[in-house]
């Protein structure tokens, strides 16, 4: 069946008038001439996209590239300058913090307002009114005027609010970062369960693992552009690019994971042409040796400014260069060899552990770790090896490398393969989830002998 497009988007631009002091923007306006005196700031530029029935889309972006804009144009709360916007159905946004809300009235009464200003009748949100009592958990402060509210509280009353009229799409724009831990996963339980009923969402956040964790597809702005409309790994990995690689998101390398990963599953047995397969990594006489193993993933997804790039590397497990599915409990070590385009003072290595998912099970950097490294210069070829514990339990991960620049403020990333090894680990009885921790269980105490 055809998906069912809820939130259609065509051609969208938005245009303001920027003026230096109201005085400048009176003159203008009364000018017979017309004179202008406005600056033209375009917060959208051509925005095209559409949004399905069920879907959870996270839109994200450096501040300033116009998020908020477009989500006030598809609420109805400003109108485009060019384009057009098509929404099917019931629309509840939470734009911005107390947006929509009298801070004189009660949280009650603020809750009764919105239903009535989405099209329920007083007698409809009357019969919900306890579900969001119950949902925002502010106890007596659901009574008492929001101006006495904290932010936490304001975003529990808002949200509450949004989610019990039945919307068919849902906006969040930012507003669930206020909130304690305990109602973010409150509220995200929630958004997954609207989804799963058929509910559109469309999710702005800063947080990539928020993302990561909720959304279907994920969309990027830059400068009132779609940069990368893809799945949510892809358009974090163009997103990081923005932040701290060459910014150049549209020239990213990057594939979407392939829908099944191959199985990287070989005998087990130790090869002794793996010492020969090193050597080679050394040299580099045979190109990337990487390739030639079954852990390396041709889908992973790479970025950075070019200044350095990581142009091969190897992966020992228990000193084993050949190896099949993991127990979980080996010992890593992967050797990285990277060329210097350009010198670096200070190079910084990282790596993680990812899930097929791209969330972050356990990742650092040689910075992190107190390890100083040697400046490079122009032209040189280095290799680092990095070491790792794996206690993981079964299932499907990934291995993210990179090598960076730190300058005590922020980082830039030259080279960043994300998922670009897979392992494969054999389910274990022991513990379930991501990693295998520590852990046991003992008698503390018997029981003590009672008189009748």
């Amino acid at each position: 069946m055809p998906l069912e497009t809820v939130i259609t988007v065509r051609h969208v631009s938005k245009k303001f008038r920027l003026f230096s002091s109201d005085k400048e923007r009176l003159i203008e306006a009364l000018h017979p001439f017309r004179r202008r005196l406005h600056n033209e700031f375009w917060a959208l530029r051509d925005v095209s996209f559409d949004v399905h029935r069920g879907q959870v889309i996270g839109i994200m972006g450096r501040n300033g590239s116009g998020k908020s804009t477009l989500l006030q144009i598809i609420c109805s709360v400003m109108q485009p300058t060019v384009g057009e916007v098509r929404v099917d159905g019931r629309i509840s946004a939470l734009l911005e913090l107390g947006a929509g809300f009298n801070p004189e009235f009660t949280g009650r009464d603020n809750v009764l307002l919105n239903g009535a200003i989405l099209g329920l009748s007083r007698k409809e949100m009357l019969g919900r009114i306890s579900e969001v009592e119950a949902f925002a958990d502010v106890g007596e402060f659901f009574d008492q005027p929001m101006k006495v509210y904290s932010s936490g509280m304001f975003a529990r009353v808002a949200f509450a609010a949004a989610i019990h009229v039945d919307p068919d799409v849902l906006v969040v724009d930012e507003i669930l970062g206020v909130g304690d831990a305990k109602f973010q996963e409150k509220c995200y339980s929630r958004i997954r369960s609207m989804r799963d009923k058929g509910v559109c969402i469309l999710f702005v956040s800063h947080s990539t693992e928020a993302i990561q964790r909720n959304c279907d597809m994920a969309l990027l702005l830059d400068s009132g552009k779609i940069v990368a409309h893809d799945s949510v790994d892809a358009v974090i990995a163009a997103y990081h690019d923005l932040l701290y690689g060459s910014g150049q998101a549209g020239k990213i390398e990057a594939n979407a994971l392939a829908p099944e990963q191959k199985h990287a599953v070989l005998t087990g047995n130790h090869n002794p042409a793996s010492d020969i397969e090193f050597q080679r990594f050394l040299d580099g006489s045979d190109g990337p040796v990487c390739e030639k193993f079954p852990y390396y993933n041709s889908h992973e997804r790479r970025f950075g400014n070019g200044a350095a790039k990581i142009v091969d590397l190897i992966v020992a497990v228990d000193g084993k260069f050949d190896f099949g599915v993991l127990s979980g409990s080996e010992s890593l070590m992967i050797y990285l060899k990277v060329r210097f385009a350009r010198a670096a003072d200070a190079p910084q290595i990282g790596w993680a552990i990812v899930s097929p998912e791209g969330i972050i099970i356990s990742g650092s950097n040689s910075l992190s770790r107190n390890r100083v490294l040697p400046a490079a210069r122009t032209g040189e070829t280095w290799v680092y090896a990095i070491s790792m514990e794996t206690g993981l339990c079964g299932g499907e991960f990934f291995i993210n490398v990179g090598v960076s620049s730190f300058d005590g403020e922020s980082w830039t990333f030259l080279d960043n393969r994300r998922s670009v090894i897979h392992l494969s680990v054999t389910r274990s009885e022991r513990s379930s989830g991501f990693v295998d921790l520590p852990s046991s269980c003992s008698v503390y105490r018997t029981p003590t002998a009672t008189s009748n």
